[in-house]
């Protein structure tokens, strides 16, 4: 049986129960960490969470936006740690002084009749049931039942964008955990319209895929960069060396399937050239393997490497598309590898089709 959650209060993940294996698996998985602080960030009151990027990379959360005051900052920043997993936050919102924001009051009356329609007409939300339970002095209470987790979170964003809520609440009851099609154990293209894959389990394979192509991209400094994606709409922040870094890392992005719009945030920080870092293959393969094998979320896979000319070739399968990143940033995160080959395939006991490696020459 699925477990459910309802979400309500300033911190989200704080009101989590999380029990046997899925805690643990909620620890290890940044896809999951990612949304549920999100979630979180649209629970805490004072906050447009709707506004922040969140990226997550081996649980280590970067918030990245813009914000009033520091206090904002700050209060992003606390309510993402309460959500589980979370072992390190990166803050780098950006607090935009100079202006004040005009307070919009509205009758509560007329933010629930808003927050109904903006729900009702949200075509992604079709398989689910929520609906709002009470409005009072702008904070929304949600209530019904998600079908996924990113429809929960879909669903709050939806009620937070209308003017005047100050802070959402919920008792949306949804699964603890996220699907195999959100998490990508499907092997079937991205690219595939008939799949009926819902618009935000969408946004979460764009930004796995874009990740992946990054990583494949000697180029980019994949791990300094982050990816958000929204309907479609892909944001790249972070910093990167160059603005021959910063287009390339465009480049990349604007090839994954599904896209509708970069918006290239990274900032350019020249740095000193220096020496690179010189190791054998043979030394990188084992301090790659061994990295690999302190994996607790890569136990059920199958991985082989090798690395010639300090480039990492990784195959063999992995449970999701989860694994399959993880497997690459671990690689990549090696002292000395230039890049990395992704010739892994995602492999269910329903199909074991392989996903599409990225192609020699699209991204190097």
């Amino acid at each position: 049986m699925r477990a459910t959650t309802c979400i309500g209060g300033t911190a989200l993940a704080a009101v989590l129960v999380l029990t046997g294996s899925w805690a643990a698996l909620a620890s290890t998985s940044d896809t999951w960490i990612t949304t549920r602080a999100k979630m979180a960030l649209l629970a805490t009151e004072g906050l447009h969470g709707g506004t922040i990027n969140v990226d997550t990379v081996n649980g280590r959360i970067t918030l990245h936006g813009r914000v009033r005051s520091a206090d904002e900052k700050a209060r992003a920043e606390d309510a993402v740690r309460t959500v589980d997993g979370v072992k390190d936050v990166r803050n780098i919102l950006q607090v935009v002084g100079g202006y004040r924001e005009r307070l919009v009051r509205r009758a509560d009356a007329e933010i629930r009749d808003e927050v109904e329609k903006a729900l009702g007409t949200d075509r992604a939300l079709a398989g689910s049931r929520i609906a709002v339970r009470s409005v009072n002095d702008g904070v929304v209470l949600l209530a019904g039942r998600a079908t996924t987790m990113s429809e929960h979170l879909r669903a709050m964003g939806d009620a937070a964008r209308v003017t005047g809520v100050r802070r959402v609440a919920s008792e949306i009851g949804s699964p603890n955990e996220l699907t195999d099609e959100e998490i990508g154990r499907a092997s079937v293209p991205l690219a595939r319209e008939d799949r009926g894959m819902t618009d935000a389990a969408r946004d979460l394979l764009i930004t796995s895929a874009a990740k992946l192509r990054l990583l494949a991209d000697r180029r980019t400094p994949a791990l300094d960069i982050n990816v958000d994606t929204v309907d479609g709409d892909l944001t790249l922040f972070g910093m990167v060396p160059s603005n021959d870094a910063k287009a390339a890392a465009e480049e990349d992005a604007r090839r994954v399937s599904g896209v509708k719009r970069v918006i290239n945030m990274l900032q350019v920080v020249h740095t000193a050239k220096q020496e690179a870092v010189k190791a054998s293959d043979q030394a990188l393969e084992r301090d790659i393997k061994a990295a690999l094998a302190t994996r607790p979320d890569l136990s059920d896979s199958r991985i082989a490497v090798e690395v010639k000319n300090g480039v990492a070739r990784l195959s063999g399968t992995v449970p999701s598309q989860e694994e399959r990143l993880a497997a690459a940033f671990t690689a990549r995160s090696a002292v000395g590898v230039k890049w990395v080959r992704d010739d892994l395939r995602v492999s269910t006991r329903s199909d074991s089709r392989p996903l599409a490696p990225v192609p020699d020459g699209e991204a190097r």
